[in-house]
Formats: C-alpha cells, structure tokens, sequence
C-alpha cells in the first residue's frame, strides 16, 4: 500500500494525518465474505497502521475519515470494518492507549468524493497522553 503520514500541531493537539491509496473494503464486502478473507484484511490493515503511527501517545483524539475514490463510490461509512482495522493497528503501535471513548472520543465520517485515484485518509488529532 503506498502511503504517506503528516504530522503538525493545531492549538497544542497534535494532529497526523494517515494518507492510504487503496480502497477499503466496505462493511457489506465483509459480510459476504468468510472469516478467512475477514482475517486477512484486519490484518492488512491492522499490521499497516501499526507500521505507519508515529511513537506518540494521544489521548482525547478525534478520528475523521474521508474516502476519495475512483469509480463507484461507497455510502458513507460503508468503509468501517477497515477504518476499525487501522484504529485497532494505532493501538497496537501506542498511539492510542486503547480506543475506547476515554481516549477517542470522536469518529467521523465524510461522504466520499469522486477523484482519480482511491484513497482513504484518516486525520487524527489528540492531546499528548502522559500516564501518572
């Protein structure tokens, strides 16, 4: 997957933005699918996510997810058996300490828009996280 991350500050938050070029897969292709093919994408998603998250530990973070696509596009939303995959690899890297609403506290969708290339991105934005 060709990707790239971001990172800038917002009003003391730190904000990363994840960019994939690839289309997720949609919530209506994993209920079709089998829990094989189900536990090859999480694990794609998952495993790349990890990789791609920064060793920074946010809390109070909002996730805003925004699909541009080629072809056909997605309702919105559709995408969220991949988006939870991602969030799910942010937590294994420690982004998050875990992605319950104490640390993330928003997720939000924007309708897909059509472009030339599929491409997911993910923006987050959180306050540093400090145990103690």
């Amino acid at each position: 997957m060709e990707s790239l991350v971001t990172h800038s500050m917002h009003n003391y938050r730190q904000v990363f933005v994840f960019e994939v070029w690839m289309r997720p897969w949609t919530v209506n292709a994993e209920r079709a699918g089998n829990r094989w093919e189900r536990a090859k994408n999480t694990k794609m998603w998952r495993e790349h996510f990890a990789a791609l998250s920064p060793s920074t530990t946010l809390t109070d973070a909002t996730v805003e997810i925004t699909l541009e696509l080629k072809g056909r596009l997605q309702d919105t939303a559709a995408c969220m058996p991949a988006v939870k995959a991602a969030i799910d690899g942010m937590v294994d890297a420690n982004l998050f300490p875990d992605d319950t609403g104490d640390h993330v506290t928003t997720i939000s969708f924007h309708a897909p828009s059509r472009q030339k290339e599929n491409k997911i991105i993910i923006k987050v934005e959180g306050e540093l996280f400090y145990e103690g």
